[in-house]
């Protein structure tokens, strides 16, 4: 998938395809922590330096893991089992590691990792559900919407923000149909439960906290496509005033803030920060400014 990776992989062996799994998991809950830290202002990125080493590791194990693509699976799924899998989770730390990159202000250096990600998160063989996919992939394409903008790429900046704008719909019902599942299969446990009522209580405890984390990951990416989706209303708004068209930037400026007081309205803020109103006004105040 990328370059940056090919040496580093070339010396690591492949892993059990349940232990890359395990990796990703703990890798990107690390990582989500580690965004989460307030540091200093004497070292304002220690904690997303650390981040970006974390995100290293698995974008090259994973990348190991895919380096024998075309060749057939062990038995069993040994040596690293599916490889378009571990291309998805190449992808996925790679996308990770460009909006790393971009916090840290080396744009530069984030837009291949971006650019490699995409092709991956967009057409999204090797998904399986995987938590945050959805949302990830629009992110990745605002951000090289961003990045555009700031090469004063207009024509390139707007076209990619269209395709954040056009994965929007297809990640939602993705969201939806999870939940969906998820909930057939709620049901026919607790029919289940039931029918067996003071039996195996133990098991149904089990069952219902599986069920309840499951259903809070799905809300999670819900709200993570939504942010997404109204970052890209934010973003082209701004675009389409770099771009002189003040009509189609009131536009989406004025969706922008609609979608925030709709979420406001709803009872909840997810989306916010940075996508919240805040970004909202700036979006109206800075429609015509540098494309951030």
């Amino acid at each position: 998938l990328l370059s940056t990776c090919v040496m580093s992989a070339a010396s690591r062996d492949p892993i059990e395809a349940a232990d890359l799994e395990a990796l990703l998991s703990s890798t990107l809950s690390e990582a989500a922590s580690l965004r989460a830290v307030r540091d200093p202002d004497e070292a304002p990125f220690r904690s997303r330096y650390t981040e970006r080493e974390l995100l290293r590791e698995l974008q090259q194990q994973a990348s190991a893991n895919a380096a024998p693509l075309g060749l057939p699976t062990p038995p069993g799924g040994g040596g690293g089992g599916s490889t378009e899998r571990a291309r998805f989770i190449e992808a996925v730390a790679a996308a990770r590691l460009g909006a790393n990159l971009m916090d840290t202000e080396e744009g530069t250096a984030a837009r291949p990792l971006l650019e490699g990600a995409v092709a991956v998160l967009v057409a999204g063989a090797g998904a399986r559900d995987m938590d945050g996919a959805e949302a990830l992939a629009i992110e990745a394409l605002n951000r090289l919407g961003i990045l555009a903008a700031n090469r004063e790429d207009q024509a390139a900046s707007l076209a990619l923000l269209q395709q954040a704008l056009e994965r929007y719909e297809p990640a939602r019902r993705a969201v939806l149909a999870r939940a969906d599942a998820l909930s057939a299969v709620g049901d026919v446990r607790r029919s289940r439960r039931q029918l067996s009522a003071g039996a195996g209580a133990e098991s149904a405890d089990r069952e219902a906290a599986e069920e309840e984390a499951a259903a809070a990951r799905v809300a999670a990416d819900a709200a993570a496509v939504e942010e997404a989706h109204t970052l890209t209303c934010f973003y082209l708004a701004q675009a389409h005033g770099n771009d002189g068209d003040v009509r189609e930037s009131a536009r989406w400026c004025l969706r922008t803030m609609q979608r925030q007081l709709d979420r406001v309205g709803g009872g909840g803020e997810a989306g916010g920060g940075e996508a919240g109103g805040g970004a909202a006004a700036k979006a109206c105040s800075s429609a015509g400014g540098d494309g951030g």
